[in-house]
């Protein structure tokens, strides 16, 4: 394992416990009728994953197809990187970040789905773990979670010789000595005014940046703050509320503006109790048809909640995730696509109509160490 990935995944990252059993650790209502078939949209995915570089099992980026909804899925090419741990799209292309100490983005053009090597760029810090379009400037935003910067460089994958412009979030730290000793910056978002929101969760901030869509030099123009000891991970807008998963505190916090302020209106579980256990860390964020769903790993488990008659959050539901160490998913109309680190899995499950929260698994197929799917 590198230095950076040790660093950048100490209590949470994408070694999951030696002897997890892959159970969820809590009681399911039985589970709803689905169809028998995976018949949710998508003919291709991409799945990145974490390599033998840092004692992942994975290839690189795996491309699968299938021919039609109900189909079985097929691995069609694996393309060689190391830690390819973040996948995003643009149009022709498509951009990892490579999550190793030096750091690196790679962009490849697609052609009839298959990725063509296209060019690499440093990232401009180590252990890169998220990379966003962002709609405002046109280019590619990536966080450093162990060089704790922000770096923007352009999307065009022809550009040989592209420049990250870095900004490094400011000087601070937390309360969770072992993770909080200095600023982690886990992933970017876009806000509806234009600017940027970039999870610190290593000091219990989201800091705001504005990109220049000409130079594309980032520039800090807010500071955000959460409760102590929550470690922001990532965050989705659910209107015009910004949830925010907690990966230390193991709680969502709805956040809402107030001038130009972002402030915590309520914190809610993720799951009953969850605030009080242990070993348990929050991935990945999403927010789909009104309902916020959050991977916990540790618990192995997707959680759907959704404002109540009184605006704030509840918990509808939580399910297996089909799988261990769930680090990320994909939602689809009625299909979540789950990478399960842990199990070397990516589990196929279904979304039940009336309340979202995920059935039996429709399929399980192996691969190794996956950490981002992508469908296209």
């Amino acid at each position: 394992m590198t230095d950076a990935a040790a660093e950048r995944d100490a209590s949470a990252g994408h070694e999951p416990p030696v002897g997890h059993d892959g159970s969820a650790g809590h009681d399911s209502a039985p589970a709803p009728e689905f169809p028998a078939v995976d018949a949710g949209s998508p003919q291709r995915l991409y799945v990145g994953s974490y390599t033998a570089s840092s004692g992942g099992s994975g290839a690189g980026i795996t491309v699968l197809e299938r021919t039609a909804p109900g189909q079985p899925w097929q691995s069609v090419q694996t393309v060689e990187a190391d830690d390819p741990s973040f996948l995003v799209a643009t149009e022709g292309a498509l951009h990892a970040v490579s999550e190793t100490t030096e750091g690196r983005v790679l962009s490849y053009t697609v052609s009839a789905g298959r990725l063509v090597a296209a060019s690499s760029a440093a990232s401009g810090g180590a252990a890169p773990c998220h990379v966003l379009f962002d709609p405002a400037s046109g280019a590619l935003v990536v966080t450093n979670y162990v060089g704790g910067t922000v770096s923007v460089l352009s999307s065009d994958p022809s550009l040989t010789s592209r420049v990250a412009h870095t900004v490094a979030l400011p000087v601070g730290h937390g309360p969770v000595q072992e993770r909080q000793e200095r600023p982690h910056a886990h992933q970017a978002s876009p806000t509806p005014w234009g600017t940027l929101l970039v999870s610190d969760l290593g000091t219990d901030r989201l800091v705001e940046v504005v990109v220049d869509p000409v130079t594309l030099v980032p520039e800090i123009v807010g500071v955000h703050l959460l409760p102590a000891g929550a470690g922001p991970r990532h965050v989705a807008w659910l209107g015009d509320r910004l949830v925010v998963a907690g990966e230390l505190d193991a709680r969502l916090h709805v956040l809402r503006r107030v001038g130009e302020k972002l402030v915590v209106d309520h914190s809610v579980e993720v799951f009953e109790g969850s605030s009080s256990a242990s070993g348990v860390f929050p991935s990945h964020l999403d927010v789909d048809g009104g309902r916020v769903y959050v991977a916990t790993r540790g618990r192995d488990s997707i959680s759907v909640l959704a404002p109540g008659d009184d605006g704030r959050l509840e918990l509808v539901g939580e399910a297996p995730c089909g799988g261990t160490w769930p680090r990320h998913f994909a939602i689809t109309p009625g299909v979540m696509y789950v990478a399960n680190q842990g199990s070397d899995t990516v589990a196929v499950l279904p979304l039940d109509p009336e309340t979202g929260v995920p059935g039996e698994p429709l399929d399980v197929f192996t691969l190794g160490s996956p950490a981002c799917i992508l469908p296209a």
